[in-house]
């Protein structure tokens, strides 16, 4: 639950800005949600062969109120986010599986 939550979280957010701004003038590209899992260590992979992000874009300065939450969550889960924008859009995010904290 305390990891699960955010990465859902994150996936939404990620995916949603795949689906909105990727592929302006087309109706094909891919997206790609994938979960890497290496001993305790794990990588979200959420990608996309749209166009890419603008010049300059810097995503741990953004504006944008969904990045903004997307830098939150993986804060959240003590991860970290790297961004490739060589070909479209890659998010990998690694973390590892909170501890659950009991609840009531």
């Amino acid at each position: 639950m305390e990891t699960a939550i955010p990465l859902g979280l994150i996936i939404n957010e990620l995916v949603t800005n795949s689906l909105k701004f990727a592929f302006p003038d087309t109706d094909k590209g891919s997206i790609t949600v994938a979960l890497e899992t290496e001993g305790e260590e794990h990588n979200l992979i959420v990608a996309d062969d749209g166009i890419g992000l603008p010049e300059g874009f810097e995503f741990d300065k953004t504006d944008s109120l969904g990045l903004q939450l997307v830098n939150n969550m993986v804060a959240q889960i003590d991860g970290n986010i790297t961004i490739d924008k060589s070909q479209g859009t890659k998010y990998s995010i690694n973390f590892k599986e909170l501890d659950y904290k009991e609840r009531f």
